[in-house]
């Protein structure tokens, strides 16, 4: 059935009195009566969605946080990027540092605006944090928008905000709260997801939404240097094949958003590349030809795979992975020709692309399968799926169901699941934002750590292993107060970066203090500052060293 008679079907439907006219089936790209406008949509989810997250995390604007661990570490790459002068990402475990620095520059700006400027946020993580889950709620807003652009309803787009809101709160990870980095990258996947299958489905408009989503995730993980040009180039791939009837114009109109959306993104890394070749790219290559990556069976690798579905157990996951992908399938063939039931398709060609691409990449890529962060990304996979299910449901309901209630019937249950699921997500634990790592002893302790260094360099000698001693909420408040604290051990550099590594000079002059558990400080050591889980102490001169007292002279001597 062609999409012109979809439309009359569907005018019939609603208006049987009313012949259809010619012009009512336009192309996909021109707006139609009871399209709905992206922009209005897009307002209307970021507005609730950035209203959700920051109510929900309200402490935000009153508890102190000190961080530590890698949110410390972030942190000091943050306070190079208000300086303009961070090129690459967060560090790995792996020893090197990811492509690009868009999420920092997001936490700088955060902690610019909130915190130094407009002194809303009591500390500058705070501001880093907000944010970031403003910008988590604009892609999950765009990823929305680009469904309502081809669903033309607000009850699709309820639907689809309820699946969202209810699945974020039961999943077994704060996907769209945690500001760690690897669930920063849900949202732009499930952007990226959305926009590559509208882009497929034929809508060029799209493309800048496909740069901006790709862009963000390749900065943020040298993994999405895989997965990124392969979904993207498939979705080119399938507008093109489309497209090919079209002017030129209409084309070369809808790539330039792109081009512009791709050169500011490009630009940080080939800086880097010029300026440090190869740079990091070099250190990928060298894992990824080392027999550190990958080298599992597909059976393991299949089973990282299903382990981001719903369900406690990897049978249950694969069950509910199988079903869903049934559901989707069959709901969707059953859909009459049109937008809806084209763009379904695309959406879950995408998602069985980017399922396939996530087995390879876990089979040769990663190197510890017991590493599920490396996965959170790929929880956007059964959200879009599961979405798919109930929006052809819905779809099919609205479109077939010859009852005139029907479509009424569903816009209500559409309201009634989205206010559930606001409701839900609203007192779930995993849409408030973990305080990672934070040592809320470390205000008190920095006046004695400032004292004691006397303006000199404070140089860091680390001792353990079982916890590794973190200097990094120290170094962060030695920067932010102007005390020059260094660590002793280069190692640290791929992690604190060279900056904050001290010099020889620094450490032939500076005063040496040991950053260790409770357990490891020396005996002869005196206390500076306790930090909780780690102590900062200095040796003890042996003239200061504790004595045993003189006994007393018996009575009548002198």
């Amino acid at each position: 059935m062609s999409r012109l008679s979809y439309e009359q079907q569907e005018i019939r439907l609603r208006r049987p009195l009313e012949p259809p006219a010619e012009t009512l089936a336009p192309a996909p790209t021109t707006r139609r009566r009871g399209m709905l406008s992206a922009p209005v949509v897009f307002t209307a989810a970021f507005l609730t969605l950035a209203t959700l997250l920051v109510l929900r995390n309200w402490a935000l604007f009153s508890v102190v946080i000190n961080e530590g661990g890698d949110s410390g570490a972030n942190s000091i790459l943050v306070l190079r990027a208000k300086d303009f002068d961070q090129l690459v990402g967060n560090y790995s475990r792996l020893g090197f540092n990811h492509p690009g620095p868009a999420f920092l520059y997001v936490q700088a700006f955060g902690e610019w605006l909130l915190h130094d400027l407009l002194h809303v946020v009591p500390s500058p993580w705070n501001g880093q944090t907000v944010a970031l889950l403003v910008l988590n709620a604009a892609l999950l807003a765009g990823a929305l928008a680009v469904l309502g652009s081809w669903l033309r309803s607000w009850t699709a787009i309820g639907l689809a905000g309820a699946v969202l809101v209810g699945y974020a709160a039961t999943a077994p990870d704060p996907v769209i709260a945690g500001t760690w980095m690897p669930l920063l990258y849900f949202p732009p996947f499930l952007l990226l997801l959305t926009a590559a299958a509208s882009v497929a489905a034929g809508r060029a408009d799209h493309l800048w939404v496909l740069g901006l989503a790709g862009g963000l995730l390749v900065h943020g993980h040298a993994e999405f240097l895989f997965f990124v040009p392969l979904i993207a180039g498939a979705a080119v791939a399938a507008l093109i094949r489309r497209r090919r009837s079209e002017p030129a114009s209409i084309t070369r109109r809808a790539w330039l958003p792109l081009a512009g959306v791709l050169a500011v993104f490009t630009f940080p890394i080939l800086v880097s590349l010029v300026v440090h070749w190869p740079g990091e790219f070099g250190k990928y290559l060298s894992y990824g030809s080392s027999s550190q990556a990958g080298g599992h069976t597909p059976w393991s690798s299949a089973l990282y795979v299903v382990r981001f579905w719903p369900g406690e157990h990897p049978l249950t996951q694969s069950i509910v992975a199988v079903g869903s992908w049934t559901a989707a399938v069959v709901l969707t063939s059953r859909l009459p020709d049109g937008p809806a039931r084209r763009y379904l398709r695309a959406a879950l060609g995408i998602a069985g692309l980017a399922t396939a691409l996530f087995a390879v990449y876990a089979q040769f890529g990663i190197d510890h399968l017991a590493e599920t962060y490396i996965g959170f990304f790929s929880y956007a996979l059964p959200l879009l799926v599961i979405t798919v299910v109930v929006l052809a449901a819905g779809e099919s309901l609205r479109v077939r169901a010859p009852r005139p209630a029907a479509p009424r019937l569903v816009a209500a249950g559409a309201a009634i699941a989205l206010v559930a699921g606001l409701l839900a997500a609203g007192n779930a634990p995993t849409l408030a934002t973990p305080r990672y790592d934070n040592v809320p002893e470390l205000a008190a302790a920095m006046p004695s750590v400032i004292a004691w260094a006397a303006g000199q360099p404070l140089v860091l000698e680390l001792r353990g292993d079982s916890p590794l001693p973190d200097p990094t909420p120290l170094l962060l408040a030695g920067k932010r107060s102007a005390t020059r604290i260094c660590v002793r051990d280069p190692w640290w550099t791929w992690i604190v970066t060279k900056e904050l590594v001290c010099t020889d000079e620094e450490v032939a002059t500076g005063k040496q203090a040991l950053l260790s558990a409770p357990g490891d400080v020396p005996a002869s050591s005196t206390t500076v500052a306790d930090l909780g889980r780690f102590v900062l102490s200095v040796s003890t001169p042996p003239a200061q060293r504790h004595r045993p007292a003189r006994a007393p002279l018996p009575p009548g001597r002198l």
